[in-house]
């Protein structure tokens, strides 16, 4: 029963625990379901949307394309580290499995974008909030943001004396004056895609220090998704509507150690199950349907080739080939 427990205990901290929400979305996208999604699988779901074609294979059905011809220009994500969700109620909601760190999602998208658009100038754009003015100002369309004073944020269980607490509102005090500046008409639609990707990370040790469900955490998440909605109506009117608003949470920073270490293990596990029970490669659903094809097509050419092998050798040359009429007069003769 015990080691039941430990093995259940490691299977849940394998992944961690995350929320994937969309709070607004083009017409021409559909977001359906509430199957969950692997947290990898999101590069593909935003090259999709941006009409790109997708690089690995991925069976979430949780994306329709209604209208290839209206895609977003923008992708504006918000990572919140730390914590599985902030009590989001508008948009959809898709359960994350958190198998991939959130900056490599950033940079993958980046470089898709960099390659297909290496001429026109796009805002790519990730900022993680936790490291204040510094990472702002790297960026020109921020660069006149001067403040990161959290005294101007109304709150009331939060203290500014408290490490912690004064670390998030800094965070949320950057956040707003990017939507101020978005609102301002720093970014506009150009025909080409851009994404902004902003990291909060100061909501987990200030979640870790008080508790889950303390009324400093509470009031925390509102003060977050207060921010953020203000965030996608400033993104959705700079881009008259053309943007892909979502936001991801992640406890990936309580399960990383464990899953890596798990990760290795279960790799080791799967090669030596393959050497002892003889185990046969994973394939796509797609496979049987390639394998007739090809099966089928490259029975019809032999046969094909076969036949008019036959049809040649017995072909009489004097009479049935205009070839040898027209090239072998002597040949002809002879006959």
């Amino acid at each position: 029963m015990l080691e039941l427990l430990i093995s259940l205990l490691f299977i849940s901290s394998a992944y961690g625990a995350g929320e994937f929400s969309v709070l607004h979305s083009p017409e021409s996208l559909t977001f359906k379901g509430h199957d969950h999604v692997r947290e990898s699988t999101l590069k593909e779901v935003y090259s999709a949307a941006l009409g790109f074609s997708t690089e690995h294979y991925s069976n979430w059905q949780g994306l329709y394309i209604e209208n290839p011809f209206d895609l977003p220009e923008a992708i504006v994500t918000v990572s919140v580290d730390g914590v599985a969700d902030i009590g989001q109620q508008t948009g959809h909601h898709y359960p994350l499995r958190t198998d991939e760190e959130e900056v490599e999602i950033y940079q993958s998208l980046e470089r898709r974008i960099s390659e297909r658009f290496p001429e026109q100038n796009t805002n790519l754009v990730r900022i993680d909030l936790s490291n204040g003015l510094d990472e702002v100002k790297k960026y020109a369309i921020f660069e006149e943001i001067r403040s990161e004073n959290p005294k101007h944020v109304s709150h009331k269980s939060l203290k500014l004396d408290v490490d912690e607490d004064r670390q998030f509102l800094k965070e949320i005090t950057l956040l707003r004056e990017i939507t101020r500046k978005i609102e301002q008409g720093v970014v506009k639609q150009d025909h080409v895609p851009d994404v902004f990707w902003f990291r909060v990370s100061a909501l987990h040790p200030l979640s870790d220090l008080h508790g889950e469900n303390s009324t400093e955490t509470t009031e925390a998440k509102q003060l977050l998704n207060e921010a953020i909605l203000r965030l996608k109506d400033a993104f959705v009117k700079a881009y008259d509507d053309k943007a892909l608003v979502n936001v991801i949470t992640s406890d990936a920073s309580h399960t990383r150690r464990t899953r890596s270490i798990l990760q290795i293990s279960a790799k080791a596990d799967e090669e030596t199950d393959k050497v002892k029970y003889n185990l046969a490669s994973y394939y796509s659903k797609d496979y049987p349907v390639i394998f007739n094809i090809i099966l089928w097509f490259g029975i019809a050419m032999l046969f094909s080739l076969i036949a008019i092998c036959l049809a040649i050798g017995n072909m009489d040359p004097g009479r049935d080939s205009i070839i040898y009429r027209m090239t072998s007069t002597r040949m002809k003769k002879d006959n």
